[in-house]
């Protein structure tokens, strides 16, 4: 009986401790963790989410990680940034981002696009 107890009581521990890490939320990043002379990405609105954080004004592509999932972002170069839906700053332009402005929204237009961007 004391061992059937004790085997429940384990048993009760780890479904609890499987239930708290299903709940737990996705990684994100304070806007102002976004180094100086970086431009970073956020995967969901209010800097939320997976993220990005990439030094210089360009990236060709941002890889498998965010591709197509941006939906936040912040300009901390002094360049003015330009997003592009597809690799090699190729396709539709999709925003344009003054340098030091952060958007905590992209809006419908760029939402879950980008893919590379540059100074333009």
């Amino acid at each position: 009986m004391k061992r059937t107890l004790v085997a429940g009581v384990i048993a009760a521990a780890c479904l609890t401790a499987t239930t708290v890490g299903l709940g737990a939320t996705p990684a994100s990043a304070n806007p102002n963790d976004c180094p100086n002379k970086y431009v970073c990405v956020w995967s969901d609105s209010n800097y939320e989410g997976r993220f990005l954080f990439v030094p210089g004004t360009k990236r060709s592509n941002v890889g498998d990680h965010i591709n197509d999932r941006t939906t936040s972002l912040r300009n901390r170069t002094g360049s003015q940034i330009c997003f592009y839906d597809n690799s090699n700053y190729g396709g539709s332009l999709l925003a344009r981002v003054g340098p030091g402005e952060s958007r905590a929204n992209i809006g419908p237009t760029a939402n879950d696009r980008i893919t590379s961007w540059r100074a333009c």
